[in-house]
């Protein structure tokens, strides 16, 4: 087995609630302000549970085809080499978003903190620092995870509360003025971010309990919805709409408008650490999953020999694919949301449930049954 680990289901929903919240935080505000105005937090909400049907349909292929992940279990369902396209099409996608977070990474460091590094040194580093974490394994990524949700959610709970004395909440008025299009067009953002808990139908295998995969993934998308909104709340409540779209860090520039008596200031160096290491936890996952799928696509018998090459690939795309931040802004808000959900976050999945249910229901086909706790 390439991967001898195991993780409890509530290292699991730990886990992917750090990849969830890990980047959706930075830009989601700023493209929801856009697109629904006021009503930014309630599109960001709503889309963000997009994640519950993501997580319904991989939490039930999981246990219709035990022991197996989505690269192994996609050939089971399609056929060898139909199969093999999906696998290596989750390979490339993994890549993909650990390459666009890597990019957000090093534009966000070079534009609000020190603007005189160059953007490869901080891609380079996170990735060189990822790949460490890889090579170790799942079980490391996860207790690493354990430690870094704690600092996350403290400290970002800690800002929203100090914030309150800064809101004006007639900023989020008034209510559905242009009715429920705009929300609905906002929404279609978070609910890609949050469509990235796919990644849970690479570790189902490895959950200790895989019955529980359900209340895992659906814990960490409420979660990351609930807080996720709270930030976007609080943000629209002291920049209002406009100013909101106007930033490019939105949330940046939130933390640091809380000054507390002139003593409680510069919160936004805290949570900057935070956040890089939220950040580095999201990269570990997707490149640990790409790299777990290339294994097992090509039939290796170790994906450690995989680590590097991907590594590389993963630090290119992160340069080449998008010539500055504004360009990565216009293709997460327009074209990747439809692409990703229609494709790889719901098109995908539910097609394999699809052919899972005629194949068993039609043809008699037996794919494993359920595995019992």
């Amino acid at each position: 087995m390439l991967e001898k680990g195991k993780i409890s289901p509530r290292q699991a929903g730990e886990l992917m609630f750090i990849t969830l919240l890990a980047t959706v935080i930075l830009l989601v505000p700023e493209i929801t302000a856009d697109l629904a105005g006021h009503d930014a937090w309630l599109a960001t909400f709503v889309g963000s549970l997009f994640g519950l049907l993501t997580v319904g349909i991989i939490a039930w292929l999981g246990l219709k085809h035990p022991g197996k992940t989505i690269y192994q279990y996609a050939e089971s369902v399609l056929g060898k080499y139909p199969g093999k396209l999906v696998g290596l099409a989750y390979v490339w996608i993994f890549l993909h978003l650990a390459a666009m977070v890597v990019r957000q990474f090093g534009d966000f460091l070079t534009t609000s903190f020190m603007v005189l590094t160059p953007l490869s040194v901080f891609n380079i580093s996170l990735t060189a620092l990822a790949a460490l974490a890889v090579i170790m394994g799942l079980e490391v990524i996860t207790r690493m995870s354990e430690f870094i949700i704690l600092l996350v959610v403290s400290f970002l709970l800690l800002v929203i509360t100090l914030s309150i004395g800064n809101w004006e909440l007639n900023q989020l008025l008034p209510f559905m003025k242009d009715g429920i299009m705009p929300v609905l067009r906002g929404a279609i953002v978070p609910a890609a971010f949050h469509g990235e808990i796919v990644v849970l139908a690479v570790l189902i295998p490895f959950l200790t309990r895989p019955k529980a995969a359900f209340l895992s993934g659906t814990a960490a998308v409420t979660a990351s919805a609930l807080l996720l909104t709270m930030a976007v709340v609080g943000t629209l409540a002291v920049f209002g709409p406009e100013l909101t779209t106007s930033f490019r860090f939105p949330i940046h520039l939130f933390v640091r408008s809380i000054n507390i008596g002139k003593v409680l200031t510069r919160f936004e160096v805290v949570v900057m650490v935070t956040w890089v290491a939220g950040v580095f936890i999201k990269i570990s996952v997707l490149y640990y999953c790409a790299a777990l799928g290339t294994a097992q696509v090509f039939g290796l018998s170790e994906y450690r020999s995989t680590v590097l090459p991907l590594g590389v690939l993963i630090t290119a795309l992160s340069v080449l694919l998008f010539e500055d931040i504004a360009e990565l802004v216009s293709f997460l808000a327009q074209a990747w949301p439809r692409f990703s959900i229609s494709v790889y976050f719901f098109g995908l999945p539910f097609l394999l449930l699809l052919v899972t249910v005629i194949r068993e229901k039609i043809f008699g086909h037996s794919f494993g049954g359920q595995q019992d706790e």
